[in-house]
């Protein structure tokens, strides 16, 4: 018998696909958005670090505005992470779901089954699903300082993201709020390129993973080090540009931008880290090492 949802939402799956049947979706149409099934914090305080001060709100646990009372704006204060996901058309969706597959593959990482996750930087937490070929048997934590929610095109794919509890923290990277060795992989998925300090943030990821636990850093190089796109894809990509521009989304947000992996690469041998597999392939690059 199929699951009845009911954690801050009403609608069953079932109601929510059968209204989705015969309702045509325009490319640039806003996405619906969906909160995550949020397991509560009260069932992972053990892996917490002692006294650390947060706040809940919905299911998250705040760890950046532990002293305040965020009952009345808290939507408010993530309203540009919300109104950016709101959007996010199909063309992010196929062209990131290839690269989530591939880099799988290439690391075998997708198939493991009965481990503890962080995934750094996690945006909606659909990783869990687009990466990982048994999300069922992942105890899977999405930290990000700010809070996002799943839109539709991933729950059409992947209704899972409404059935599996996942933990959602806001932290930042480089103060991650875990006890030492609590996780067997730590993921950093197009997000090292938007952490303050990346250099912290493996040496956080080293600091809370198991002996032998590992990591995986991906994302894109530098906008100058790709290949040029063709006429086709420059038509769509201005219309996404002036669709963002519509919907007051920041264009850029990087805090880096890397030409080369040999940075990041340094970076995990000078923290302890063995580095076991890299590699560049077209715009992007995956990184995996090893405690």
């Amino acid at each position: 018998m199929a699951q009845k949802i009911d954690y801050l939402w009403t609608m069953s799956l079932e109601e929510i696909f059968l209204n989705w049947i015969d309702r045509p979706r325009a490319i640039y149409q806003a996405a619906e958005l969906f909160p995550q099934l949020r397991k509560k914090p009260q069932d992972y305080l053990d892996i917490l670090k002692p006294n650390l001060e947060y706040n809940t709100v919905n299911g998250v646990l705040d760890c950046l505005n532990a002293s305040k009372d965020l009952s009345n704006d808290w939507q408010e204060q993530n309203e540009k992470f919300l109104r950016y996901h709101k959007s996010l058309t199909p063309h992010t969706f196929f062209n990131s779901i290839p690269i989530d597959h591939y880099i799988g593959l290439k690391t075998q990482l997708a198939f493991l089954k009965g481990i503890r996750v962080a995934d750094i930087g996690g945006g909606t937490g659909h990783f869990l699903s687009s990466f990982f070929r048994h999300p069922h048997d992942i105890e899977y934590f999405l930290v990000d300082p700010n809070v996002r929610e799943l839109h539709d095109q991933f729950v059409r794919m992947y209704p899972e993201l409404l059935e599996i509890p996942m933990a959602h923290i806001r932290a930042n990277a480089e103060d991650l709020p875990f006890i030492s060795e609590t996780m067997d992989l730590v993921i950093s998925s197009s997000a090292i390129d938007h952490y303050d300090d990346y250099k912290i943030f493996i040496s956080e990821a080293f600091r809370i993973l198991k002996p032998q636990g590992q990591i995986l850093i991906s994302s894109h190089l530098k906008k100058s080090a790709r290949k040029k796109s063709k006429s086709g894809a420059l038509l769509e990509r201005g219309i996404r540009i002036l669709h963002r521009i519509k919907n007051r989304v920041a264009l850029d947000d990087h805090t880096v931008e890397f030409e080369s992996i040999k940075p990041i690469e340094d970076s995990l041998k000078a923290a302890g880290f063995k580095v076991e597999q890299a590699e560049i392939f077209k715009n992007y690059f995956f990184v995996v090492a090893r405690k």
